[in-house]
């Protein structure tokens, strides 16, 4: 049983330098997903807009919204998983993006 912790805090350590770029992996995979979602919201409540104000409102959400939830979402994921003990990191990241990809799936983005 110590083989399994040991090879778990082994590959947790391996991975530990790289949370930044998983955080940012899942976030923008996540975004990915949800975004038409996000941008039929937004669509159907400036629907009735002058089209050069729905096109300035689209273009400042993709922009500076998409861009500010990406760094703002990948900044609060990053600390959580530097607060995780390596033997649980590698699991909880496999686990989460199996999770992403099921509820991608369910959308059906893949």
């Amino acid at each position: 049983m110590n083989f399994i912790f040991d090879l778990l805090a082994d590959i947790g350590g391996a991975i530990r330098p790289y949370n930044s770029d998983i955080a940012l992996a899942f976030v923008a995979s996540l975004l990915v997903i949800i975004g038409g979602d996000i941008n039929r919201h937004i669509r159907n409540l400036i629907s009735n807009a002058h089209f050069l104000i729905r096109t300035i409102i689209f273009i400042l959400v993709c922009t500076f919204g998409y861009g500010f939830l990406t760094l703002f979402l990948t900044g609060i994921i990053t600390k959580q998983l530097y607060a995780i003990p390596l033997i649980y990191l590698a699991p909880v990241v496999s686990g989460s993006f199996i999770l992403l990809g099921i509820y991608a799936e369910r959308k059906r983005h893949i």
